[in-house]
């Protein structure tokens, strides 16, 4: 990593900075420029690197500003393009954030994972074996940054590589190559710029992440999440987030009846922080076609929203509202009285999946909900380019978390944006309207942050497809998948997701009056999302039912509270990553700092196999650990050799299943000669 900023970011030749730029159909020759660098400490261990390079004959000017991680082999930067000049620049095209090599043996594979597109293989992994000459490019597919695929990839190169996140939450693409002699280059930016600049214009790349590891790729992957932990995690009023537990609740719900269920929650007792309320709140008529008419149902909320807001803080609880400001139906008071906020496409090049489709198995399922840019007939894009309109929407959603009591700011955004933004671009402007776009969405976001020091934002977007290292400092995806309806769904979700982003909730929440602890700790998360809803859908104007084992869903939520440090530690994949029925999946959170962790194990409901043998991963070797039996009681206490060499046994004999572990490091004695102690076996 070192080496790599010494090339890329200090005396080095300009030609050597990561970043990719033609100027009239040819490279730019950047190694001719007037060049400045310039280092220096930032917060914390953290070192900011600067370079500049200025164009004497355009009045181009390229910044790159680097910060270097002082505590791990990562660094990344954001490339800024400026046009000092006073006319156009000539046509700027392929303006890449990244562009750069990575020298490999023979064996070389690309691991990275498929987005969130409803369905049980959200965030599947993905290997591609890339041999000599091999080609691949990849985009998210429609402008949401996590659609079809995860912005997250690693270079192994057998026993050492490099992990590449992109942060652009629009349109990003990737692409590797591996030339004949063995490197494997990477490029890296937005998937079209083709464009003039306009004197005194300036945009931005996507932000480019590089995490060098060496050894076994897990460690690269825990690297990632330990940066995204001290580099991306919001902040709720200057204290790093600790994703919260949620009761969820639909909009559709009566104002009455939500305080009834608030009140039962009180006096129950139950140890949940949040009371979530979803879509359905606000318009007259089905939510999918209100917004944009952003008024609570006054049939439901005759004294509004702030009367919720009072009743979840007398409970000693916290709010979160649904919104999806971003997408304004064709009938709505902001269609009617700002339509120069508004971008369109033309009817024939509308996308519809839900809800006018809604067949998950044809195999154009997830081209549609990539490229979904409708729901309802007519619906446009705010544009949040537009300075103005971005203003009024701060000052409006500013407003409302002031008035309702807000403490989360849940937005959605259920339409794919890239048609209307390359609508809006002439041909020489291929670009511009996304990147004035995605500078808005972080402005807006920034802002909100910035006038709400307490306010924590979720990030939605048809569940879980914005993710990406942009978005996930300032909000988090508490309902990553609009497809958790199975527990194995949700067990395969984590399994993928969680290599690359520890913050995170599973939506489907488990409904404590029925759920049974496999069903529980399917959703087991950094973040915790739960009903009361007597096994049906969504309540509507229902209240809590009667008979609900409240003692029961009390010890849930103690549980979940004791076990929800292991999530902000590093994880461990056990046993291979399967959708199958028949299987068996085991999983593993461990906090190295503080000597303790957790494995689940889920035994599905297909499969006849009683036992199953887990090593587990990043112990102490030489440690002697307490590991405790969830459901049994029984503890063990077994060496950290043994734990990792003879591996956990685990034996159940129900379909489905589940074992829950958790364990404790409580001294670090000097092993025997060639003794581990048994393995422990848990019923």
């Amino acid at each position: 990593m070192r080496d790599f900023v010494r090339s890329a970011f200090s005396d080095a030749p300009a030609a050597s900075i990561p970043f990719g730029l033609s100027i009239g159909g040819r490279p730019a020759p950047v190694d001719a420029w007037k060049r400045q660098t310039s280092s220096g400490p930032g917060d914390g261990e953290t070192t900011i690197h600067t370079v500049k390079l200025d164009d004497p004959a355009t009045g181009l000017s390229v910044r790159v500003e680097a910060v270097e991680c002082g505590e791990l082999p990562a660094v990344e930067w954001v490339v800024h393009v400026k046009n000092n000049g006073t006319v156009n620049t000539p046509l700027l095209e392929q303006i890449l954030g990244l562009d750069a090599a990575v020298p490999c043996p023979d064996s070389c594979v690309i691991h990275y994972n498929r987005g969130a597109l409803c369905s049980i293989d959200d965030f599947a992994p993905v290997e591609r074996r890339f041999r000599k000459g091999s080609d691949l490019r990849l985009t998210p597919g429609g402008g949401r940054s996590s659609s079809e695929v995860l912005p997250f990839f690693n270079v192994d190169c057998g026993g050492r590589g490099v992990i590449v996140a992109i942060g652009w939450t629009g349109e990003w693409a990737m692409q590797l190559t591996r030339s004949k002699d063995g490197p494997v280059r990477m490029r890296a930016g937005m998937d079209l710029t083709r464009l003039v600049l306009h004197p005194g214009e300036e945009i931005r790349t996507p932000r480019i992440l590089l995490l060098f590891w060496h050894g076994d790729r897990r460690h690269g992957q825990n690297m990632l999440r330990h940066h995204i932990l001290q580099s991306h995690r919001p902040k709720v009023d200057g204290v790093p987030l600790v994703v919260p537990t949620f009761v969820g609740s639909w909009g559709g719900t009566s104002a009455a009846v939500h305080v009834g269920n608030l009140e039962r929650l009180s006096k129950e007792r139950l140890p949940a922080e949040f009371y979530w309320i979803d879509a359905g709140w606000f318009g007259t008529g089905p939510w999918h076609l209100a917004p944009g008419t952003w008024k609570e149902n006054a049939a439901l909320y005759p004294k509004g929203m702030k009367e919720i807001g009072d009743a979840v803080h007398r409970g000693g609880r916290k709010f979160l509202l649904w919104f999806e400001p971003q997408r304004v139906t064709r009938d709505s008071v902001w269609a009617r009285e700002h339509p120069e906020w508004l971008l369109r496409i033309a009817p024939e090049d509308e996308v519809t999946s839900w809800p006018v489709w809604d067949d998950t198995e044809d195999p154009m399922w997830r081209f549609a909900e990539s490229k979904r840019n409708r729901i309802a007939p007519g619906d446009a894009l705010l544009d949040l380019g537009n300075p103005e309109a971005r203003r009024f929407l701060t000052d409006f959603i500013s407003q409302c978390i002031g008035d309702f009591g807000l403490d989360c700011y849940r937005e959605d955004f259920n339409i794919a944006p890239l048609a209307f933004w390359r609508r809006a671009d002439p041909p020489d402007r291929q670009g511009m309207t996304e990147i004035r776009w995605i500078e808005g969405l972080y402005a807006f976001w920034d802002a909100l942050l910035a006038r709400h020091p307490g306010l924590m934002i979720d990030n939605c977007a048809s569940g879980g497809r914005r993710i990406d290292i942009e978005t996930l400092g300032r909000a988090t995806p508490l309902w990553r998948t609009d497809a958790p309806g199975s527990p194995e769904g949700r067990q395969c979700h984590t399994w993928g997701l969680a290599q690359w982003v520890p913050l995170h909730c599973t939506g489907g929440l488990p409904d404590l009056t029925v759920a049974t602890d496999y069903e529980f700790r399917s959703s087991l998360n950094a973040g915790l999302i739960v009903g009361f809803w007597n096994g049906g859908d969504n309540p509507q104007d229902r209240p809590f039912p009667e008979g609900i084992p409240y003692e029961r869903a009390r010890t849930l939520l103690q549980t979940y509270g004791r076990l929800r440090p292991c999530f902000y530690g590093e994880f461990y994949p056990l046993s291979a990553y399967s959708t199958a029925m028949d299987a068996w999946l085991a999983i593993q959170y461990d906090r190295s700092d503080l000597g303790e962790g957790m494995v689940v194990v889920f035994k599905r409901p297909q499969s006849a196999i009683r036992e199953a043998v887990y090593q587990l991963q990043g112990l102490d070797a030489s440690a002697v650990y307490e590991v405790r039996n969830e459901d049994t009681g029984s503890t063990s206490a077994l060496t950290g050799h043994a734990l990792a060499g003879g591996g956990l046994i685990v034996r159940l004999e129900a379909r489905p299943d589940s074992a829950l572990f958790v364990y404790k490091r409580i001294s670090t004695p000097t092993p025997p000669p060639g003794g581990t102690g048994a393995s422990p076996r848990a019923r």
